[in-house]
């Protein structure tokens, strides 16, 4: 594998790790895929900075409103490298939903995930969700 062909394996590896943190409702393995001190904007616009703090508002949502629920496959995902250890994630999903009454495939957000090489492994510094909607007319 190219060099950028290894760290794109392994930031999907890392996206996998938060979906299956998200499915076992660990808000700290979901907390762990970030850096210490990560910035983190959900899709209703709330703004979290640091692993400590994002650890105990997922697992607050994990055991509330988003109890049951997983993560959907990407219909879109890119990567780019603008420096060798740092690498820019879009993806496109449906809302996470659970799998028994999953989403409304046009309910869809656009997220942004930055991610930072450190001592030979990648992890997220920046997360920023946004729903995907049409202008009013």
């Amino acid at each position: 594998m190219t060099d950028n062909a290894t760290a794109e394996a392994e930031l999907r590896a890392l996206l996998r790790a938060q979906a299956d943190a998200w499915a076992a409702g660990d808000g700290a393995a979901f907390a762990a895929t970030f850096t210490e001190d990560a910035d983190f904007v959900s899709v209703i616009g709330e703004f979290i900075q640091g692993r400590a703090a994002l650890a105990p508002v997922m697992q607050e949502g994990f055991d509330g409103f988003m109890k049951g629920t997983r993560m959907a496959e990407p219909s879109t995902l890119t990567i780019r490298f603008p420096t060798p250890d740092t690498a820019v994630m879009v993806t496109v999903t449906a809302r996470p939903s659970r799998p028994e009454a999953p989403a409304p495939p046009e309910e869809k957000s656009v997220q942004t995930r930055v991610a930072v090489r450190g001592n030979g492994s990648w992890l997220f510094t920046t997360f920023q969700n946004t729903r995907i909607s049409e202008f009013p007319s």
